[in-house]
């Protein structure tokens, strides 16, 4: 037993309590009412993954020209994978997720450097050979047996190698070339291109997860026969060195990455099977140019980098599929929209800042033989990003082709540090100080919506720029903005509306859109409002609805 200010702590809880517990109220929440004591030591997992890894490099210089690169490497894991959420009350929404698999890889690289009077050139090409091992399931997609597949101790595989026929995985072996080329323009400066093909692993959940509820209706199962997520990636740039101190760098880039997962749903005609599988039908876009400008030497260093980035994802197919063709022809038609919407780019630029202050050792007076600012060496990080786009249509209202169409506040940030070493004899010893967020920014982290209704009540009070999408008054909020701590709530509505915060109500500013008026309801009538307090309320934004959960608003407060 430990005790902070008078009161007595162990090392409780012990052990785990699976069962349900009685809320402030006195109810479990089986009943519907608050389930506030409940939803206790629901995970299990006595997954079991060992991992062995071998490799290899070779590299030699075959003459002053040519290098030569070479290696191999092989990985073999044992995946013996069981895990599950279980709830003793609420039991529709348990699930078990199981595979027992030794997955296979490896891969083997070539790479040639050549170098002739100022250009570097490295061309190469890597081999990847991935073995899932084992057999997997052959099934229609609207197969009955999926409605209700029997579980031994919550695992449904012995069921379905019974039910189900199976076929042997495909190995799959890809080829991804590499180029490098530098290209020396003057002593001072040079071209470069970067080219080359890259390959991942999908998540494991994504090769071999077979996942059911307690009841034994499946839903979700991976597919190992998918082709791996493949990355081709361009860089074109220009590098300046000006004055023997500065060097700026300039270039483009485009990444093409497709073959992603993703998952989509297949739900029968009687609704019995309704479940969701792996497929490779996932792509992204990103592009962009940066510049860059950095000092690596002296006492005074740093960097300036600014990128724009334009971002672009999309899918192939429908992200559910309905074995009844009437249902299907409907969904189609609802996604069209929701496709083209997905094409339209989203520019996320950011830049960066960096200034590194080393002070000489002889730097500043002298006291007894010591320095006291010599030594210093001083860090500032700066990060800008843009916010990027929200979608949001009046109480988040599906509206076909909408989407991205309200700004997000940017993020601003500065780190800094301080760090000294001092010696005493043979030994060193640093002084530093870290200070994250040195400037206290708040930045709205979205965490703290209680439920949907309190994420739309937020939106709804933002004044968002004039659109034709909603129907916010009209401001120049957006997605982000927040209220100051200390200032009192004071909503704002719309007249001939519905208002959340009550109709008549004393304590309520009522906005006329056709007039742009403010009044108050005062003594069974309409008013005109102090024109001092709608002033101070909109600029503290004490209009703004405040997600409920507070301490999860701001998650990012000055750390030293």
């Amino acid at each position: 037993m430990v005790t902070f200010g008078g009161v007595g702590f162990d090392e409780g809880p012990f052990g785990w309590q699976p069962f349900n517990i009685p809320g402030i109220n006195g109810s479990t929440g089986v009943d519907g009412n608050l389930r506030m004591g409940v939803g206790m030591s629901n995970g299990r997992d006595s997954s079991r993954v060992t991992n062995w890894n071998v490799r290899g490099d070779f590299t030699s210089q075959l003459n002053r020209f040519t290098e030569v690169k070479t290696g191999l490497e092989l990985n073999l894991t044992e995946s013996d994978v069981n895990y599950a959420r279980i709830d003793s009350a609420f039991t529709g929404n348990n699930f078990w997720s199981q595979w027992d698999r030794d997955p296979a890889r490896g891969a083997a690289y070539a790479q040639t450097k050549l170098e002739f009077e100022g250009m570097i050139a490295n061309v190469g090409l890597r081999a990847d050979y991935y073995a899932p091992g084992g057999e997997w399931y052959d099934f229609d997609r609207f197969d009955p047996v999926f409605g209700s597949v029997p579980t031994t101790n919550g695992d449904p595989r012995p069921a379905l190698d019974s039910l189900l026929s199976r076929v042997p995985i495909e190995s799959q072996l890809t080829l991804s070339p590499r180029l490098g080329v530098s290209f020396p323009v003057t002593a001072v400066s040079k071209l470069f291109f970067n080219y080359g093909h890259f390959r991942a692993l999908p998540d494991s959940d994504d090769l071999f997860l077979v996942r059911t509820t307690t009841t034994g209706r499946l839903t979700r199962i991976a597919d190992p026969n998918n082709p791996l997520p493949k990355t081709i990636a361009y860089e074109l740039g220009y590098e300046q060195s000006f004055f023997d101190q500065f060097l700026a760098r300039v270039a483009g880039y485009y990444k093409d990455v497709s073959l992603q997962p993703r998952l989509v749903s297949f739900v029968g005609r009687s609704g019995a099977v309704d479940y969701s599988v792996s497929r490779p039908d996932s792509y992204e876009d990103i592009r962009g140019f940066e510049f860059t400008l950095a000092r690596n030497r002296g006492w005074l260093r740093g960097f300036l980098n600014y990128t724009y980035l334009i971002y672009t994802d999309g899918v192939f197919g429908f992200s559910t599929v309905f074995e009844n063709t009437t249902v299907q022809r409907q969904q189609e038609e609802a996604e069209i929209a929701a496709r083209a919407a997905a094409a339209e780019p989203v520019a996320r630029p950011y830049a960066r800042l960096n200034v590194d202050l080393n002070a000489p050792s002889d730097f500043g007076p002298s006291v007894a033989g010591f320095r006291p600012l010599a030594g210093w060496r001083a860090s500032v990080i700066a990060r800008w990003q843009d916010g990027g786009k929200a979608t949001w249509a009046d109480g988040f209202g599906f509206v076909p082709g909408l989407r991205n169409n309200v700004d997000v506040a940017d993020y601003w940030n500065l780190d800094l540090r301080f760090a000294r070493t001092l010696s005493f004899g043979d030994r060193d010893v640093t002084l530093f100080a870290d200070v994250f967020n040195a400037l206290n920014q708040r930045t709205f982290s979205g965490r703290g919506y209680f439920d949907t209704a309190d994420r739309v009540s937020y939106f709804e009070s933002l004044h968002l720029p004039e659109s034709e999408d909603y129907t916010n008054i009209v401001g120049s909020d957006n997605v982000g903005t927040y209220r100051a701590e200390g200032v009192a709530f004071e909503p704002i509505c719309a007249t001939n509306e519905a208002c959340s915060y009550g109709d008549a109500a004393p304590d309520v500013l009522y906005y006329d859109r056709e007039t742009g008026a403010y009044t108050v309801y005062r003594d069974g009538q309409y008013v005109p409002a102090d024109d001092a307090r709608v002033a101070r309320v909109l600029e503290t934004k004490a209009y703004i609805d405040m997600p409920n959960q507070g301490f999860l608003n701001f998650l990012n407060p000055r750390d030293v």
